[in-house]
């Protein structure tokens, strides 16, 4: 499935408006819901709420891997960055990182202590949008927001 198609959730407002349009254009009536906007980020108890999950970009470096996952909260799709594996430093972190142009650049999005107390081991959601050029990119390292992390996944 293309990144695009999988991206969709965005486009449901816009289409449901678009339906009402057509009715209202041939003489049904209609009736207008406001549009329900998404919040930009969901937190780590919503992360384990969501539906349909799906993983993009892992990586693995010896028994540590990192991967970006998505799914579905409130009808519409968030990604984060989830640590796999065994061998991590318990007193280490987890951070996902947002690139608007494609991954020229790259702005912290996230970051979990992996010792906060909470036993999660992933970031906060992220809503996903359908650019190809807004993409993510999930790191670990026991230093936060190391220039080189121990492992990073791919982009997505």
């Amino acid at each position: 499935m293309s990144r695009s198609m999988d991206r969709r959730a965005l486009l449901r407002s816009a289409g449901s408006a678009a339906v009402a349009g057509s009715l209202g254009a041939l003489g049904v009536a209609a009736f207008a819901t406001p549009a329900h906007a998404a919040p930009a980020t969901i937190n780590t108890d919503q992360v384990m709420a969501t539906t349909d999950r799906v993983t993009h970009a892992p990586n693995q470096r010896g028994t540590i891997g990192i991967e970006l996952r998505s799914g579905y909260y409130g009808g519409f799709q968030y990604g984060w960055g989830r640590l796999v594996g065994s061998g991590w430093d318990p007193r280490g972190w987890i951070w996902l990182d947002i690139s608007t142009d494609g991954g020229r650049t790259w702005s912290f999005a996230d970051g979990t202590y992996l010792s906060d107390g909470t036993g999660y081991a992933h970031t906060s959601g992220w809503l996903t949008q359908s650019s190809p050029n807004y993409v993510f990119r999930a790191s670990y390292d026991s230093n936060f927001r190391a220039v080189n992390p121990y492992v990073q996944s791919g982009i997505w």
